[in-house]
């Protein structure tokens, strides 16, 4: 599995719009 980091400015792009299922996992 890839990681990739994401933004607020590419949240939509990488993550609401993408073609295949995405693992968010937020932390502090």
């Amino acid at each position: 599995m890839a990681t990739a980091t994401v933004s607020d400015d590419t949240f939509e792009a990488d993550v609401l719009k993408s073609s295949t299922p995405v693992v968010v996992d937020f932390w502090a």
